[in-house]
């Protein structure tokens, strides 16, 4: 007796193990081919050719490398009778660094006697745009003259499959014209003039740094840069982006100002003032106003405007010549940014009045004059 109970379990259990499950007969996805990034309908067929009822069958799509089920990865579509089909839908997200392959997606297949179930591999065709690299950020957009500067470029794959030996770089550094004269750039490249990332991704940003130099004669205007980006694609075809970047090249204005001289006038302190610019960009719509004790002839004056290393001056006459005054510039800058600085002037040394020079101008001659005389009277007159 137990050796029959043995064997019936036995027998149960070996058909259990390789009792049939209802096999996946079609397969298809939309969009096809499938592109990285995006996601494709999957609909799954399954078809049960044994002779009696499928119970409690479920349908599971796979996560294999690039694919993600989105919602439900598992659907159970219940019973199927014998010759009976049953479809299922998902929704499946293929991953942004996908090749431009095929990839296998797998479907299982389980019943109620068959849990472990059975597990098919089905082709999906991925084909995506080709790798494309373009420069989305730049740190610095101003520079100065004469300065150098590392700037950090922001490099984004905005193709669908992913680059590989990356190399950035500025283009040529000089030009050269259609007489054969060399021009060189005023922007160049200090140091190594290239940079060399692994790869980037569909979608992927990553950051490459470019160490520049501008001319010390620098024009101050904008720049529109050319950066090369060489890569290869997946079948190792090489690749050439030319991306631009704009740098502004924007001196800074330092305005300055100095009592030149301090004379008298009239009876009135004229006061000339000289003021400068000592930085590298041009100063426009300046403006001097003074405000000081007392009357001033011309308490706002326009100059105009001053370049780089560039000097101007201004006349004052004031009622009280040896006081502090308040000089107030106005001006804009290479940003056409309005901004003041403000100054107190005073006289350091008070000026000889031009009436008492000339009255000290006849005084000297006439005592020595009398000199002479006392001494000749002395002289001759007394001896007598």
């Amino acid at each position: 007796m137990k050796r029959n109970i043995f064997g019936l379990v036995f027998l149960i259990l070996i058909t259990m193990a390789f009792a049939a499950v209802p096999e996946v007969t079609q397969v298809n996805y939309t969009p096809s081919p499938a592109v990285p990034g995006t996601i494709i309908t999957v609909l799954v067929q399954i078809e049960n050719a044994e002779n009696t009822a499928q119970t409690n069958v479920t349908i599971k799509v796979g996560e294999d490398y690039p694919f993600t089920v989105k919602e439900e990865s598992e659907k159970n579509v219940g019973t199927i009778e014998k010759n009976g089909k049953a479809l299922a839908q998902f929704v499946v997200y293929i991953d942004p660094s996908a090749e431009n392959e095929t990839y296998n997606l797998p479907i299982t297949v389980t019943t109620k006697e068959q849990p472990t179930g059975k597990t098919s591999y089905h082709s999906v065709v991925i084909s995506g745009k080709e790798p494309s690299l373009k420069v989305v950020k730049v740190s610095e957009e101003k520079l100065l003259p004469g300065q150098e500067k590392e700037i950090i470029l922001t490099i984004q794959n905005i193709g669908t499959s992913t680059a590989y030996d990356i190399v950035t770089e500025l283009e040529e550094d000089r030009t050269v014209v259609t007489t054969g004269t060399v021009v060189e750039r005023e922007i160049m490249p200090l140091g190594a003039s290239a940079v060399y990332m692994d790869k980037l991704a569909p979608g992927e940003q990553k950051e490459t740094t470019l160490k520049i130099s501008v001319n010390r004669n620098a024009t101050l205007k904008n720049y529109t840069l050319p950066v090369k980006i060489t890569y290869r694609n997946a079948s190792g075809a090489r690749t050439t982006d030319t991306p631009y970047i704009g740098i502004k090249i924007s001196g800074t204005v330092n305005i300055g100002a100095t009592v030149k001289e301090i004379s008298q006038v009239s009876g009135l302190g004229e006061m000339t003032i000289e003021i400068f610019n000592s930085g590298e960009g041009k100063a426009e719509y300046i403006t001097a106003t003074i405000d000081g004790e007392g009357y001033i002839d011309k308490p706002k004056q326009f100059i105009g405007s001053l370049e780089p290393n560039d000097v101007d001056s201004i006349k004052i006459k004031l009622e009280k010549p040896y006081q502090t005054i308040k000089l107030t510039i106005t001006y804009q800058d290479s940003d056409a940014v309005t901004k003041t600085k403000t100054f107190e002037l005073t006289a350091i040394q008070a000026p000889i009045a031009q009436g008492d020079g000339n009255i000290l101008g006849l005084l000297i001659p006439l005592i020595a004059l009398a000199v002479i005389i006392w001494f000749g009277y002395n002289k001759f007159v007394k001896k007598k």
